[in-house]
């Protein structure tokens, strides 16, 4: 049984680590160029953003808002990374959330959901433009989520968006809503429908834009061998099929080590495959994790990012 799970896991990485790249798409998500959703923590992004179901921390707040009733006590993560390698850019992200109220236990034991869950989220784009100006982005997230019974959750994170600059009239501001709702199908299978940018509107001080919203179709089999679990996401923006994501996690030690990869299918805008690998590593209730994404081609294709998470 071990080397059976010993070569899954190797076929799974080596068929995940072969892509097909072809062209640039920096504007991916956000008409203009601006807000475009970066993914959050490094588990997140090992998993190719396939994470609407998989996440069920604090970084729920951004993948998923209805994930939070997993929480069973207070968890903050904090992240870094440059978006883009050849540019001085940076962006950061910090979220806390916690699990409130009594908790609903599946009648197996293998389900616990808290009645309600909150985060606070925010986020740090930081760009250096030529001649010592500069470009900043900031986000500040308020979600809550609500579980009516131990197989369904419902949540909401509000945000708000900001930017500011030294070019003239270029500041704005802006609100978007996400939605999602977790259900558990059957034992180990998992659905999700998350909405994202619902509503996202930038005012600027001579035009208003709006933001590309998305919808997520997700699903997951988890506990596979004990130690897989794997999501698929269907993400459909602007009334057509945009692409394809594909994450799995591999248990190799008990919180010692963790394995995810994942593949991010694009269908637009020149069809290729974006392929991601990370390490998680904790003690206790540390998590550290460590994400590369590659994609020599796309402007934001070759990141390397970090993060920590740490319960209370």
């Amino acid at each position: 049984m071990k080397i059976m799970r010993i070569s899954i896991c190797g076929l799974i990485l080596i068929s995940l680590l072969t892509a097909i790249n072809t062209e640039i798409s920096a504007g991916e998500g956000s008409l203009g160029g601006s807000f475009i959703p970066l993914g959050w923590d490094a588990r997140g992004t090992g998993l190719a953003g396939a994470a609407s179901l998989l996440i069920r921390d604090d970084c729920a707040a951004y993948w998923n808002p209805a994930n939070l009733v997993f929480l069973d006590s207070a968890r903050m993560t904090m992240g870094t990374t440059k978006p883009i390698p050849d540019m001085d850019a940076r962006y950061s992200v910090f979220s806390i959330g916690t699990g409130l109220l009594d908790t609903r236990n599946s009648p197996d034991g293998k389900v616990s959901m808290r009645r309600f869950g909150a985060a606070l989220s925010v986020s740090h784009l930081g760009l250096d433009l030529s001649e010592g100006s500069g470009w900043n982005e900031s986000t500040l997230g308020l979600s809550g989520a609500f579980s009516p019974n131990h197989f369904n959750s419902v949540g909401i994170s509000w945000k708000l968006l900001k930017s500011w600059t030294d070019v003239e009239n270029a500041d704005s501001w802006g609100m978007a809503f996400d939605l999602g709702w977790t259900t558990r199908v059957h034992k180990d299978v998992w659905l999700a429908l998350v909405g994202r940018n619902f509503n996202g509107t930038i005012h600027y001080p001579e035009n208003d834009y709006t933001i590309d919203s998305s919808i997520n179709l997700a699903v997951s089999w988890e506990n596979i061998f004990d130690r897989v679990s794997m999501e698929f996401d269907a993400v459909n923006k602007e009334g057509e099929l945009n692409r394809f994501l594909f994450g799995t996690e591999i248990i190799i030690a008990d919180e010692l080590l963790h394995i995810t990869c994942g593949a991010d299918m694009r269908l637009v805008n020149g069809p290729r495959t974006i392929t991601h690998f990370g390490l998680i590593s904790g003690y206790k209730e540390m998590m550290i994790a460590l994400s590369f994404s590659f994609d020599p081609l796309d402007a934001f294709g070759r990141q390397t990012r970090l993060s920590i998470g740490y319960g209370f």
